[in-house]
């Protein structure tokens, strides 16, 4: 005789059985991690992939492909605004990179709370604030009737207000001022990695603190250092705001140039060949780093 919920006499009780669960693992399987990566891949190749592709497509479109290419180089205004641009650039690379390295160090090396909040307020606030503002408060500071005029005529440096909006001086610091933060950050990843002790090795051993920061520092840091300063210049060469606002028509930018022709003259191709001429110059020096410093020096410094 056995009811529900007992067992027939002489039989052991049962258990239900305990569902089977798959054990977790850290490693994501290659489908799953293809369909996890599929938007972006969609995403890079709709918004990345297709304009550079059409980028070259139409600056090869019709007539002699490459005489557009050629017309960058030889044309007086093309290459002038080309020169321009990466003249200006390679002064930007050395502003921003001097005082990132600086910034970079000292938040690495300091030991002080308040400096390293401070710094990195410094080093961030452009971050957060919009390109019209940025270059709109250089702008105040560089007008004649600005502090930094006013400051200088107090003191009696000058008699009268300097020239000093419209001038490649204004586009520098402008520019310089919103890629400091891209310096500053490349930078305090690779000092990061960097032994103080090192530098206090040195100074004891007779070098002064320069040398010791040229000799023992800038190189553990060197691909840290370049892949600060390839950045630096991709994103300077395409500034389109900061020349126009702070430099006016004394400083034309490819940008600018490219702006025209597609609006005031409708030369599309031309426009793109303009383009693509800027994004093989990009290339190219981002090559010409990676061949210089090496993969290693380049990965260490991306850590």
């Amino acid at each position: 005789m056995s009811t529900t919920g007992l067992t027939e006499i002489g039989q052991k009780p049962t258990t239900p059985a305990a569902p089977r669960r798959r054990a977790w693992e850290q490693r994501v399987h290659g489908g799953v991690g293809l369909l996890l990566a599929a938007p972006l891949v969609i995403g890079l190749a709709l918004f990345v992939g297709y304009p550079l592709l059409r980028i070259f497509l139409d600056a090869s479109s019709g007539g002699e492909p490459l005489s557009r290419y050629g017309d960058v180089l030889s044309g007086e205004v093309s290459r002038r605004a080309l020169l321009t641009t990466l003249g200006n650039s390679v002064l930007v690379v050395l502003v921003a990179t001097t005082l990132g390295i600086a910034l970079a160090w000292t938040l690495h090396v300091t030991e002080r709370r308040w400096v390293r909040v401070l710094l990195w307020t410094t080093a961030l606030v452009p971050f957060w604030m919009g390109v019209i503002v940025k270059n709109y408060s250089i702008y105040l500071m560089l007008s004649a009737n600005g502090p930094l005029n006013t400051f200088l005529q107090d003191v009696g440096l000058t008699d009268g207000p300097l020239n000093l909006l419209y001038t490649q001086t204004a586009v520098i610091v402008g520019i310089a001022y919103s890629l400091v933060p891209y310096a500053v950050l490349s930078l305090y990843s690779a000092f990061m990695h960097i032994d103080r002790e090192l530098l206090n090795a040195a100074q004891t051993l007779g070098a002064s603190r320069v040398r010791a920061m040229a000799s023992v520092v800038l190189p553990m840091a060197r691909g840290g250092v370049a892949t600060s300063m390839a950045l630096v210049f991709v994103l300077s060469i395409g500034f389109y705001v900061t020349p126009i606002m702070l430099g006016g028509a004394q400083t034309p930018f490819m940008a600018t140039l490219i702006s025209q022709q597609i609006f005031n003259l409708y030369d599309y191709p031309g426009a793109a060949a303009s383009a693509a001429v800027l994004l093989l110059i990009a290339v190219a020096v981002v090559g010409a780093v990676f061949a210089t410093v090496g993969g290693r020096a380049l990965k260490a410094a991306l850590r």
